[in-house]
């Protein structure tokens, strides 16, 4: 088993207990049973003689009498001595042998002392056992009667008897004169009387009615709480003016910022609190928060991308005084890119990257959106939570590789957005005819395509940009299918156009309308069939002769204006329209000039001779644009200063709500992440809080129950909260003197938290599901912070008037004793707390008991124990600890077990362990160095891998078993509920035999240990043994037990599987 330490603590029944105490000190033995044997030892040399010369010692005239036998049974204690107990009964067994043998002659046989007598002999015999000594025991007031109203008692024991119980009776009046003394010194000369009743709190809910002000509950206002022991009615009353607030807790959120390697790793959000949250969890738990998506919404028409092939580039301009914090690449996925659509928000694949342009270093997201991609959508409030004119795109920090470390430093002051869309065919395009269906082949310039000719389109889409380029792509249709079939075609048009017409005649001019004007393009005329100058896009050499392609250059960049007609139709006051007008040769395509041709040749050769006939002209090419489909670039620049005048709108993602987010508005430069003071927030909404200005709230902390056994709270772990207020646009310092009250100490303990804010809550400082925020920044040691259970405002605390010191029950206080309408409900959610019922002689007593033992100085160990539970009645043990330091005096380690707040693990909130530390300094020399601590549970991995027998059925029950065998040896307090003890160190050999011996264990293959920490510790090299890092600490086993084939080979050859012999 276990080796244990010798000094094991002191248990609070022990202290209770142990101490020699002179109240109900019996000075005087008064019980006859135990007086007899004590007189027959005594007459044991005093000696008789009879008349008739028989003379002996006088024990031996009663010492095998029923009587002093039955008396020797009820003395009896048990014993774990078995031997000694079995002499004991067979010299009972010989006594009343010798008893009836010398009785039953000369009494009669039937008398009730020789019937006692056998009865007992036969029990005896029967069952040597603890039960039957126990079974007489209850039963010998039953036995006595009979032996006494027998009428055949020896007269001298008789006599003997009586005196006893006179002498009995007079000492029992002598020792109750005795116990009165004690009491006597306590009260009349130490004056020591029993504390009185000190009252029960609890804290009650108030919940206000709906649309119901601000009011106050005046001190004294009485509650009901049932009735007291007496029968009367117990009141709980309020102890100073409560302020009811219509304001509520809606949620708290934890933010922090998970790091590994001393680098940022995630940003992450853990609900602590809300109404759907049932248990409490340890504050800034990776298990229990998920990723938090800071960034940014883009929003701009500059989105609105419904067809094609779409380019997007959004761009960020960095300040000149943080371009030295850039990485001299960006990691790949460090930003996850969404667009918003119909569906909700889509993830866009995309490259980040720096580049520099016009003097300036751009951080740059580059995305491109396939032909059959999303279709990005302006937010609705039923979808995105938000609701926008125009589609957005969010710019969230990705989980891995975490961008916080290094975007936190870069600021920028400008955007820009670059979209470049091509292969679109939904669009508006109109001739001299009308309307055109673009989705057959036409003729672009209609029927007659003379010179002045035009044709025009337009987009609603482009409509919203400020265009940089517009481009009109096809395919002509009905042309000749080489340039000098087609110079040789306009050759007979030479004398009717007063020029040679070819391939290169043909130019165009290009316009475009904004404000009900055309404005030209740049470059005044282009070619229609060769590729021009104009034409940058490195097309020219692939563009063949049937390659249409019309190219308008914007020189203005102007926002246009969005037109909300559908279908998109032309009108003079619309923008986004594109006009191409036939500029030259003169003729046009030549139809008139056909026609006129045509005529006089007809006209000539009707009046000569066959020889002088004239060939006829050949038809003008009227020709057709098939294929077609638009592309342009468009790009708008906005600094954060102007973006009033822009299309761009840029609003902030913070850790209050992806769906809330909060516009870039007269600001000079922007962080492009936000930078925490501490890698550790807590956030705070409060509905309701309009026109309030203090906030009160209450934090309902307990143990956390998620791995708290690993995680112990420990005191001298200094924790800081630095609060800050939302004022709708920034995060604004709360002043300390405006801090109120601050109970928490660190978000150690329970307790109220007041704040009064620089200004009353206005809609302005609320996000749009009318919430006010409080931010809690958290600095220093976490590790004894404790789970937050709920928070509650309205929070008051009630002392009963009548009570007798016992706590009150949950839900026992529901309302007032007069309707007040303005309450809604009232709701006691947890027993009441820091009352005691009067105090008795018993308690002190003990409480004498010790301060006399101990002078109230600690001295040594059991001084500074019994110090601890004397003046903290909510400990159940404590164990002193002498830690020798080098070349220092020892360290004294007080390390507590505790129910109050946890009765699996018997920790304490670091609160208390800083109490009982200040309380009990007191009482030391200044010269010790003292602490007082948490047990420190350590994880100890037991790995079992064994063989079972053929014949178990059942490995479930076998694996239990094994667990349970594990689990008594280094961990029985944890099955059984008990106080584990500290500074014990267990045999790995002995560990191994209470595994090998179980019954189903064919072999035991291995038997694996392992400490977090710690190695083996080896006492000798034949006896391996381990135990805790520290002298407080308690091993806490996870025991895997891995059942392995009875059948198997080396590795992973198996006999019958794939180990075969041939």
């Amino acid at each position: 088993m276990a080796t244990p330490y010798r000094l094991s603590g002191l248990l609070r029944p022990t202290y209770e207990t142990s101490s020699p105490r002179l109240d109900n000190f019996p000075a005087l033995e008064s019980d006859w049973r135990e007086l007899l044997p004590r007189l027959a030892e005594a007459s044991n040399s005093i000696r008789y003689r009879n008349d008739d010369g028989k003379e002996g010692t006088l024990i031996s005239l009663w010492a095998d009498h029923v009587l002093t036998v039955l008396v020797d049974i009820a003395r009896q204690q048990p014993s774990t001595d078995t031997q000694s107990l079995l002499d004991e009964v067979k010299k009972w067994i010989a006594r009343l042998n010798r008893y009836i043998d010398r009785n039953w002659k000369t009494i009669n046989n039937a008398s009730s002392s020789i019937q006692v007598a056998r009865q007992l002999k036969d029990l005896l015999e029967k069952s040597r056992t603890l039960h039957t000594i126990r079974s007489i025991q209850e039963h010998f007031d039953y036995y006595l009667a009979q032996i006494e109203n027998d009428g055949n008692m020896d007269g001298a024991l008789s006599l003997l008897l009586t005196y006893l119980r006179n002498y009995g009776d007079i000492t029992q009046t002598f020792n109750r004169r005795f116990a009165t003394l004690p009491e006597l010194y306590l009260r009349d000369i130490l004056h020591a009387i029993p504390l009185g009743t000190v009252q029960d709190n609890a804290y009650i809910i108030v919940n206000p009615a709906e649309n119901t002000a601000g009011f106050t509950l005046p001190a004294q206002q009485a509650f009901p709480a049932g009735q007291n022991a007496a029968g009367e009615d117990l009141l709980y009353q309020t102890v100073r003016n409560e302020y009811i607030t219509p304001m509520q807790c809606a949620e708290a959120n934890a933010i922090f910022i998970e790091r590994g390697d001393g680098k940022d790793i995630s940003i992450r959000k853990q609900t602590i609190y809300n109404p759907d949250i049932s248990t409490a969890q340890a504050l800034f738990s990776d298990k229990c928060s998920k990723i938090l998506s800071l960034g940014w919404i883009v929003e701009s028409s500059m989105l609105v991308l419904g067809e094609g092939e779409r380019k997007v580039n959004v761009n960020f301009r960095i300040t000149t005084d943080t371009v030295s914090d850039l990485l001299p690449s960006i990691p790949d996925k460090s930003f996850t890119l969404q667009f918003s659509n119909a569906e909700g928000w889509t993830e866009q694949p995309c490259t980040c990257k720096i580049k520099m342009e016009d003097n300036h270093h751009w951080l740059c997201f580059e995305i491109t959106i396939p032909g059959d991609g999303i279709l990005p959508a302006p937010c609705t409030e039923d979808t995105h939570g938000m609701t926008t004119e125009h589609p957005s795109l969010r710019i969230l920090a990705s989980k891995t590789p975490c961008p916080y470390d290094w975007a936190t430093k870069l600021k920028f002051d400008a955007v820009k957005i670059e979209t470049n869309v091509s292969a679109i065919h939904n669009f508006t395009f109109y001739n001299e005819l009308g309307q055109v269906d673009t989705s057959q082949p036409f003729q672009p310039f209609g029927l007659q395509s003379e010179k002045g000719a035009w044709f025009l389109f337009g987009n609603e889409e482009m409509g919203l940009k400020p265009l940089k380029e517009v481009r009109l792509k096809g395919k002509w249709k009905k042309l000749p299918e080489t340039e000098a079939e087609f110079n040789k075609l306009y050759k007979s048009y030479t004398a009717a156009a007063g020029q040679v017409i070819d391939i290169n005649s043909f130019t165009i001019s290009t316009e475009w309308q904004q404000g009900g004007k055309w404005k030209s393009c740049q470059g005044i005329r282009q070619h229609l069939f060769t590729p021009d100058s104009i034409d940058t896009s490195g097309e020219k050499a692939d563009r063949s002769f049937n390659d249409a392609l019309v190219i308008f250059d914007l020189t203005e960049k102007k926002l246009l204006t969005r037109s909300e007609s559908v279908p998109y139709e032309y009108r003079r006051d619309r923008d986004g329209f594109f006009r191409a007008t036939l500029q030259a040769p003169s003729i046009g395509f030549g139809t008139d000039a056909y026609r006129t041709l045509f005529t006089e040749t007809m006209i000539h050769n009707s009046r000569c001779k066959k020889k002088d006939l004239k060939e006829l002209p050949p038809e003008p090419v009227v020709p057709q644009l098939a294929d077609v489909e638009l592309s342009y670039i468009a790009s708008e620049e906005t600094t954060l200063a102007g973006m009033a005048n822009s299309s761009i709108r840029l609003s902030r993602i913070t850790a209050l709500s992806e769906q809330e987010v909060f516009p870039v508005n007269d600001v000079k430069e922007q962080p492009f992440l936000p930078a925490f003071a501490a890698d550790n927030q807590l956030y705070f909404a409060f509905l309701r809080a309009k026109g309030e200005q203090t906030v009160r709230m209450y934090l309902d902390m307990v143990l956390p129950k998620e791995n708290k056994s690993f995680n112990s709270p420990q005191p001298g772990k200094a924790t800081k909260l630095t609060w800050e207020f939302w004022n709708g646009n920034v995060w604004s310092p709360i002043a300390t003197d405006a801090i109120r009250v601050e109970e928490t100490l660190g978000l150690t303990q329970s307790g109220f938290i007041e704040i009064r804010l620089p200004e009353k809550i206005k809609d302005s400082h609320t996000d749009k599901q009318g919430r006010a925020w409080l931010r809690a920044t958290v600095t220093g040691d976490l590790s004894s912070s404790l789970a937050i259970r709920h928070i509650r405002t309205n929070y008051i605390r009630l002392t009963a008037q009548n009570g007798d010191g016992s706590p009150l029950p949950a839900e026992t206080i529901q309302g007032t004793i007069a309707p007040d309408e303005r309450i809604e409900s009232i709701a006691q959610p947890l027993p009441g707390f820091g009352g005691r019922p009067a105090e008795t002689n018993n308690d002190v007593a003990i409480h004498q008991s010790s301060r006399i033992s101990n002078r109230h100085r600690a001295i040594t160990i059991k001084d500074y124990e019994r110090l601890v539970l004397e003046n903290f009645p909510e400990v159940d043990k404590v164990q002193c600890l002498s830690i020798p330091r080098k070349k220092k005096i020892s360290e004294i380690d007080l390390v507590v077990f505790s129910r109050t707040e946890d009765n699996r693990y018997f920790l304490s909130p670091a609160w208390k362990l800083a109490e009982i530390r200040r309380v009990i300094r007191q009482y030391t020399p200044s010269f010790v160095s003292l602490r007082v601590i948490n047990p420190v549970y350590e994880q100890v991995k037991v790995h079992c891998k064994a063989i079972l027998w053929d014949k178990v059925q059942d490995e479930g029950k076998t694996i239990r078993q094994l667990v349970v065998l594990a689990q008594n040896y280094l961990a029985p307090w944890y099955r059984k509920g008990e106080i584990p003890a500290l500074r014990q160190h267990f045999s790995y050999n002995e560990l191994h035999a209470r595994m090998a011996n179980h019954e189903d264990l064919m072999r035991l293959i291995a038997l694996n240990v392992k400490l977090e920490r710690t190695p083996f510790v080896i006492i000798d090299e034949k006896h391996p043994a381990f135990k805790g890092e520290h002298p407080w600490s308690v091993l806490h086993p996870k025991i895997t037990i891995e059942l392995l084939s009875p059948y198997g080979g080396i590795e992973n050859a198996e006999i019958g599987g794939n180990f075969i012999i041939r």
